[in-house]
């Protein structure tokens, strides 16, 4: 039994601030406020505020090994350029051994952002077999839970496509049969540019079998609009054959008002990503809703950044849309909620509930209530303040440390696999 005491307590869905003690034993909540028991070991958390985990909406763990890759001989000028001569080389160059590391590398970004949970979408279209195993181990030894699937596409030929589509179905069922692992499955698709009317069937198909809703890229540009219409059709058509309840939409840029109604009335989630969509010069996602969340797009896992990016960029196009940051980075805790407990709701501090914690070292040097919390969120927090990080009741980051792993040693060999990882991507054409 582990207390935090001296804390504040705060969420964000409803707005709460509360001085109050937290008591915890094996993964769940069991006491907040009243007396700690005396058998407890007592955390100090004064001048430190306790909010639920984050979770990613949306990310690629394959990109943890990209901060400062050298840039592509030719530059690109569109975001399909980006693809072909950046992304799709990385995912082309990876191994299983490439796959392991980053995945790693991802896992203890996140346990330093005070990060939970990841929802991912993996790519490795030369090491398919057993990508999606190597990725939970690796969460695993961290301590974080993830949601995952692999991105299958067509672009690479119809083996591949086959093969990311009997690693998704392998890995549901493997999740299907044991529900204790800390993992959960989805299917992935990657944009529907590059899927065929017949893949985006059988994704259909095989993600309603088998339980695991699909997590698709759509509309990050205008690319997928044009190539629908070169097919005689529309996206909005393509994508509400394939996707069902549940699913994830990633980005949505230029997806049309009509067809996001649809997506919310069926009970499918948009996963805006603010940073990546800024860095890429594809727009600003219009998504709104209940059913709106963020992710990071693999630009590391620091959620409080993204959603302060959220503001700001939303701000400055004076769309309306700037305060529902907050709303959105609980709706990434809500999709975590919805994979792992079928329930769409936010993450509470509560008895009973699972002990899925950040502590973060902030002493506000200006009133904090319910009223002005969205405000201390969006301009006095930053990353910086995660002390502690508990996911399961298991501290994997202690003030300021990750658990259980010498970070310097793995820091080296994530150096030398970086290398390695540029290397075989001046050979890829």
């Amino acid at each position: 039994m582990i207390a935090l005491v001296g804390g504040t307590i705060a969420t964000l869905d409803p707005p709460r601030v509360e001085r109050a003690d937290v008591v915890m034993e094996h993964d769940r909540i069991v006491q907040v406020g009243g007396e700690v028991p005396a058998h407890a070991s007592r955390i100090d958390a004064s001048g430190c505020v306790v909010m639920p985990g984050f979770v990613v909406g949306h990310t690629h763990l394959y990109s943890a090994l990209a901060c400062g890759m050298p840039q592509p001989d030719v530059a690109p000028t569109t975001f399909r350029e980006i693809l072909q001569r950046v992304w799709w080389k990385l995912d082309r160059a990876l191994d299983d051994q490439l796959v392991e590391v980053s995945a790693m590398a991802g896992a203890i970004e996140a346990a330093k952002r005070g990060v939970t949970c990841v929802i991912d979408h993996h790519a490795s279209p030369n090491a398919i077999d057993g990508s999606l195993d190597r990725i939970a181990s690796a969460l695993a030894k961290i301590g974080i839970r993830g949601i995952l699937c692999y991105e299958t596409s067509d672009r690479d030929g119809r083996d591949r496509r086959d093969a990311g589509l009997a690693e998704n179905l392998r890995f549901a069922k493997r999740c299907r049969e044991d529900q204790a692992l800390p993992v959960r499955a989805m299917f992935g698709a990657h944009a529907p540019f590059t899927l065929e009317d017949d893949t985006l069937e059988e994704l259909s198909t095989q993600a309603s079998w088998s339980g695991a809703p699909l997590h698709i890229h759509v509309a990050e540009d205008r690319t997928d609009g044009e190539d629908a219409a070169k097919r005689g059709t529309t996206l909005g058509a393509r994508l509400l054959s394939a996707i069902g309840r549940g699913g994830i939409v990633a980005h949505a840029v230029h997806l049309d008002a009509e067809t996001r109604a649809t997506l919310e009335r069926n009970g499918i989630w948009i996963v805006t990503n603010a940073r990546s969509n800024m860095n890429n010069a594809v727009g600003l996602a219009p998504a709104s809703g209940p059913r709106v969340a963020l992710g990071t797009d693999g630009i590391g896992a620091d959620m409080i950044s993204e959603a302060q990016a959220h503001f700001f960029r939303h701000a400055e196009a004076k769309d309306g849309f700037a305060m529902d940051a907050i709303a959105r980075v609980v709706g990434a805790q809500k999709l975590a909620a919805l994979r792992f407990d079928r329930e769409e709701r936010a993450p509470r501090i509560a008895a009973g509930e699972r002990a899925d914690l950040v502590v973060l070292a902030y002493d506000p040097p200006t009133p904090m209530d319910a009223t002005n919390l969205a405000g201390h969120f969006l301009f006095g927090l930053t990353s910086a303040c995660v002390r502690d990080t508990i996911a399961g009741g298991r501290f994997v980051l202690k003030h300021g440390v990750v658990q259980g792993l010498d970070t310097q040693a793995f820091a080296a060999k994530a150096r030398v696999e970086a290398a390695r990882l540029w290397s075989r991507m001046k050979d890829i054409a």
